[in-house]
């Protein structure tokens, strides 16, 4: 049967130590979501450069909350999920309840600016980089 892959970008801004807590938060969510199914899912985070249109949104957002605060160390990460298994274990419905519960977690200690997006595939292709010898 054909995989389906959802993948889940959340973008957040905050401190190292505000994204110390989010990954983890994000990792629970996650290991909750996946537990008793047969899904296979991997996350990263990356840091997301200044000029990058998500980055100007969250700051934008952070500083019109926060108007006489100084930044700081405070800078755009994305924490991207890719998780893939049988369709009708990854549907649109419960993608949509993970990213809900993504959102309530993450805000439910210090809300934070964040973004998130889901996308789902049927199927992909996997480019193979060959050397010629």
């Amino acid at each position: 049967m054909p995989k389906r892959i959802s993948d889940v970008s959340l973008h957040v801004f905050g401190t190292p130590q505000t994204l110390d807590r989010v990954v983890r938060t994000v990792c629970r969510v996650v290991d909750e979501y996946v537990a008793d199914r047969d899904i296979f899912a991997w996350r990263f985070t990356l840091p997301v450069e200044v000029d990058d249109p998500a980055h100007t949104v969250l700051e934008t957002q952070w500083r019109l909350d926060h108007p006489t605060v100084d930044p700081g160390e405070r800078r755009t990460y994305e924490i991207a999920l890719s998780l893939v298994g049988e369709s009708r274990q990854l549907t649109k419905a419960g993608i949509a309840r993970l990213e809900q519960r993504l959102v309530l977690e993450l805000c439910a200690d210090e809300p934070i600016p964040y973004i998130v997006h889901a996308l789902q595939r049927e199927n992909f292709e996997l480019e193979e980089n060959r050397e010629l010898i």
